[in-house]
């Protein structure tokens, strides 16, 4: 059973709200999927999650009082996203569907070819119509495993009438081949955001949009080259602005090019600009209102939750707690609707994972 505990961060001496079950993990929502429901009290959390599967129950639980509703069971965790109306649309193979979060209700929106496969985290825009979604499509030229081929496809799913539109399908070649981490841009529903996906030191053209309309697809951000052609900063984990302006992302910190730390390019791939490196970052969240950004660290047994003043560029230190270091125990911090809350994953001192909630106002930032 889930329940609520809250305790004094011992790094920065700032209050922690943790939901979680003694014994069994908790974890919420990617950082670029909505895990907090319009009211920013109520949340969807993935618990009871079985470390070998990932799979686990998804539950509706209040902040404040403990009350919890189960939702869905035996799901893998990375695959929801709670849209502006308090839908939590979920995906299991070839389905994707809805779970109205407050009645339970569920319904199919639409279901992809029968060789095809939903792949998270989901993304959503603003208004709750518009689904960014990709998926792999498996073709079977013979008998033979060997020489079936897969496709990464890029595309959007409308959430009322359940139309999936490709947008793209990247080809990118291998060993690199895998388009992934789709995110539809929050305000315009025909502008997507995909990455190639790979280890980044061999990665140079990570970031990418497509138009859904025309299907003209453009790398972003140019990422630098040495002198010898190679390139010399890693990149990655990019999250749309509310305002779809643009995207923020890591530089990571073993890039050859420093500084390293959390940067913004816009969606024309214009122009991009360096935010903060104070510290070794790994995850970016966006606030809705554009305020501020929240960070993670990768370090050995721990992590760092850095909160960022987007406008002045200064950051603070909320809180240092362990980390796993795998899915789902990565913190992926991000915000409720109001701004005024910051969720994350962490472990405690039995490597059990739990849901952390800072609220920033007890930051005095």
């Amino acid at each position: 059973m889930l329940k609520r505990t809250s305790f004094t961060d011992r790094t920065s001496g700032l209050p922690i709200l943790a939901i979680g079950c003694e014994g069994h993990d908790t974890a919420h929502h990617y950082m670029t999927a909505m895990t907090w429901l319009s009211d920013s009290r109520h949340l969807i959390v993935h618990t009871d999650i079985d470390r070998q599967t990932l799979t686990g129950n998804v539950a509706r639980v209040d902040s404040e009082t403990e009350k919890v509703q189960v939702l869905e069971e035996g799901l893998t965790w990375g695959r929801g996203v709670v849209s502006c109306d308090d839908v939590l649309y979920l995906f299991d193979k070839n389905e994707l569907y809805a779970i109205d979060a407050w009645s339970g209700e569920r319904r199919t929106i639409c279901l992809l070819e029968s060789n095809c496969t939903f792949m998270g985290p989901l993304s959503i825009t603003n208004n709750g119509k518009m689904l960014g979604v990709y998926w792999q499509e498996h073709q079977f030229k013979s008998s033979e495993p060997a020489l079936r081929e897969t496709y990464w496809v890029i595309g959007t799913v409308n959430t009322e009438s359940g139309e999936i539109r490709e947008a793209i399908r990247p080809g990118f070649a291998e060993p690199y081949p895998i388009a992934n981490h789709a995110m539809i841009n929050p305000v315009d529903p025909d502008l997507l955001f995909y990455s190639h996906e790979g280890a980044t030191e061999h990665i140079p053209d990570r970031l990418w949009t497509v138009d859904a309309r025309t299907g003209a697809a453009r790398n972003i951000f140019s990422q630098k080259k040495d002198e010898y052609g190679q390139h010399v900063e890693y990149v990655g984990h990019e999250i749309w602005a509310f305002d779809g302006s643009g995207l923020y992302f890591v530089k990571y910190p073993h890039s050859p090019d420093q500084p390293s730390g959390v940067l913004f390019v816009d969606q024309h791939g214009e122009q991009h600009e360096f935010i903060n490196g104070d510290y070794k970052y790994w995850h970016v969240g966006i606030s809705p209102d554009g305020r501020y950004a929240v960070a993670d660290t990768q370090e050995p047994g721990i992590s760092k939750i850095v909160l960022i003043d987007i406008e002045t560029r200064h950051s603070k230190l909320l809180c240092e707690l362990p980390c796993r270091g795998v899915h789902p125990g990565h913190p992926h911090p991000s915000f409720s609707p109001d701004s005024r809350k910051i969720t994350f994953t962490f472990s405690d001192a039995h490597d059990v994972l739990w849901v952390g909630i800072m609220d920033i106002h007890d930051c005095n930032y």
